[in-house]
C-alpha cells in the first residue's frame, strides 16, 4: 500500500511527459493535456448526481483552452440499468457552448455500455447541432485498490450546426486508463485518448490526449 505514490506519480510523470504540442505541428495531429475532476454524490439509494470540470489545454489551432463544467442526474431503473440527463457549459476562446443531454447506461459483468444523446448549441450557429454517442468500457480489478480501464466511443452529429450540415461521423475515440482508489472517497487516475476525426476524402486528425482524473465521492 505504501508504493501507491510511487507508482503513481510515475505514471503521471510518464503520461505529462507525452504531453508536446511544440512536435504536433502537423495539420493532421495534435497533442492536448485534459485535466477532470468529477463530484459525485447519491441523491437516495437509486438517483446519483455528478459533477465534472475540466480544464484542457489546446493549440490556438484546435480552438484554444477550453474550459468545462457538466452534470449529470442518473436514476436506477433496473437491476444494470441507469437512465438519466443533464446539462454542460464548453468556454474555449471566448465562444461559448450550452449543451443538454440525455443517456441510458447498462451494465454487464465488467463491461458497461452507454448511449447519450447531445444537443449543442453555440454561439452564432444557424441551427442546434445534434448528436449521438455510442461508448463501450470495460474495468478490470488490478487488486490494492487499482483498477484498469479500456474502451472505445462513436461520436455521429446527426443535424450540423450550419444549415446544409447532414449526418456524419465527426470522431472516433479509444482510450485506456488505470486508476488508484486511496480511500472510500477520493481516486486518482490517468488516461490516454486517442480521437480520430474524419474529413471526407482528406485523410483523418488524430489527437492525443494524455488525461489526469481526480474523483471525490460524497
Amino acid at each position: 500500500m505504501t508504493r501507491w505514490p510511487m507508482r503513481f506519480g510515475m505514471l503521471l510523470a510518464a503520461t505529462l511527459a507525452a504531453w508536446q504540442p511544440s512536435k504536433a505541428h502537423a495539420a493532421d495531429e495534435d497533442v492536448q493535456l485534459w485535466q477532470f475532476v468529477f463530484l459525485t454524490a447519491d441523491l437516495d439509494k437509486d438517483t446519483r448526481l455528478t459533477v465534472d470540470a475540466t480544464h484542457r489545454w489546446r493549440e490556438d489551432a484546435r480552438g484554444d483552452e477550453q474550459q468545462t463544467i457538466r452534470f449529470t442526474i442518473e436514476q436506477t431503473v433496473a437491476q444494470g440499468v441507469r437512465i438519466g440527463g443533464g446539462g454542460a457549459v464548453f468556454d474555449a476562446g471566448g465562444t461559448t457552448e450550452i449543451r443538454p443531454h440525455q443517456q441510458i447506461v447498462l451494465t454487464e459483468g465488467r463491461f458497461e455500455f452507454r448511449t447519450r444523446f447531445e444537443q449543442r448549441f453555440f454561439d452564432g450557429a444557424d441551427r442546434v447541432e445534434l448528436r449521438l454517442r455510442q461508448r463501450v468500457q470495460y474495468n478490470q480489478p488490478l487488486g490494492d485498490g487499482w483498477r484498469a480501464s479500456v474502451g472505445g466511443e462513436w461520436l455521429g452529429l446527426l443535424q450540423g450546426r450550419n444549415d446544409g450540415e447532414g449526418a456524419s461521423t465527426e470522431q472516433w475515440r479509444a482510450q485506456a486508463g488505470v486508476a488508484y482508489r486511496i480511500n472510500e472517497r477520493l481516486e486518482v487516475g490517468a488516461n490516454y485518448w486517442l480521437i480520430a476525426s474524419p474529413r471526407g476524402d482528406r485523410p483523418a486528425r488524430y489527437t492525443h490526449v494524455p488525461q489526469t482524473t481526480l474523483t471525490y465521492r460524497f
